[in-house]
């Protein structure tokens, strides 16, 4: 329910803003924690969506270009990204794009990417020896998370149309009223259960959370996989092997625990998130040193480590900071 006090009027008490950058820094902060507390940040889930399916769809379409895209599925997941990126554009625009739009062509995306794992897994069965040996097949043939990974976009996309969306952008000084405001209200009508209801997760962040704990794992095993093609000749090629389980655990304490999820969930994704970049960086850098220079770019996107991949993994840090702070049971 909306509070009686419109932002128009709160913008005519608005007044002149001389707080240091360091105490603004913190209120925006602040406030960006409380609107996905609420689960008012819709249009910016609109936007991590696009991105991700950018990212999701560029990295399918080196990794299948080295299969020369030899059956025709191979090109759905590639043709899927200009719509969910275009309806994420949509989805930052407008609310009925973002409730509408954007979740059914995520749903698709979703679909897309169960039915790319059951042809992966038909591919490592399809190779000499098949899973009898296993170990051999899944670490040389298709990669067999990946497809589950890139759903990832899906459920962004999903969640999307779940939320509310942000305020208006009101000056400071508004903000602060505001704020002031809503919290005496809510001190004056919900004194004796605010605290509970505060506590309590909700259907939608222990969904979130168990999904982050399940695409965890995957990206932890995928990683084994893959590297382990790589022989794992360099250490920090081990740290996505070793953060994916604790992760995983806090995502799925996280649903059924207040104190994890405000405690141990929120430093699981930070450390997966920044594994995530670290691991972008080094996969450049592993690009880099290939020889051919910028010239041959091309053939080393497709035979050197998947550049964009490291990124999926950062979704997931991402996805568990989302279940941690998505609190509210009367979101």
């Amino acid at each position: 329910m909306a509070h009686p006090v419109t932002y128009r009027v709160l913008r005519q008490l608005s007044g002149r803003d001389d707080e240091p950058w360091l105490e603004r820094a913190r209120q925006d902060i602040a406030r960006a924690r409380r609107e996905i507390r609420q689960g008012r940040f819709q249009r910016s889930m609109a936007v991590v969506t696009g991105v991700s399916a950018i990212v999701s769809g560029f990295e399918t379409y080196v990794q299948h270009r080295r299969g020369a895209f030899s059956h025709w599925l191979m090109w759905t997941p590639v043709w899927l990204t200009p719509p969910v990126a275009l309806a994420a554009v949509a989805a930052v625009v407008s609310e009925r794009a973002a409730r509408r739009l954007l979740p059914a062509i995520s749903i698709v995306s979703l679909a897309d990417g169960v039915i790319g794992f059951g042809y992966h897994i038909r591919g490592i069965r399809n190779l000499p020896g098949g899973f009898r040996l296993g170990r051999y097949n899944i670490v040389m043939g298709p990669p067999v998370f990946a497809p589950l990974l890139t759903c990832t976009v899906g459920v962004t996309g999903v969640l999307t149309g779940l939320l509310r969306r942000e305020p208006p952008p009101l000056s400071r000084t508004a903000t602060r009223r505001l704020e002031r405001l809503m919290h005496a209200r809510r001190n004056a009508t919900h004194v004796r259960h605010s605290h509970a209801r505060r506590a309590a997760p909700t259907s939608l962040q222990r969904g979130l959370a168990v999904t982050t704990a399940l695409f965890a794992a995957l990206a932890g095993g995928e990683a084994w996989f893959e590297h382990l093609r790589g022989s794992f000749n360099n250490p920090l090629m081990w740290t996505p092997v070793l953060v994916a389980p604790p992760m995983a655990v806090a995502a799925l304490g996280a649903a059924t625990s207040t104190r994890v999820a405000d405690r141990l969930l929120p430093v699981a994704s930070a450390i997966t998130f920044l594994d995530g970049l670290l691991g972008f960086g080094l996969h450049l850098r592993g690009l880099k040193r290939m020889p051919g220079g910028a010239s041959n770019l091309p053939f080393k996107l497709m035979q050197g480590p998947p550049a964009f991949a490291p990124l999926l993994f950062s979704s997931v840090g991402m996805l568990g900071l989302i279940a941690a702070l998505l609190r509210r049971r009367n979101y």
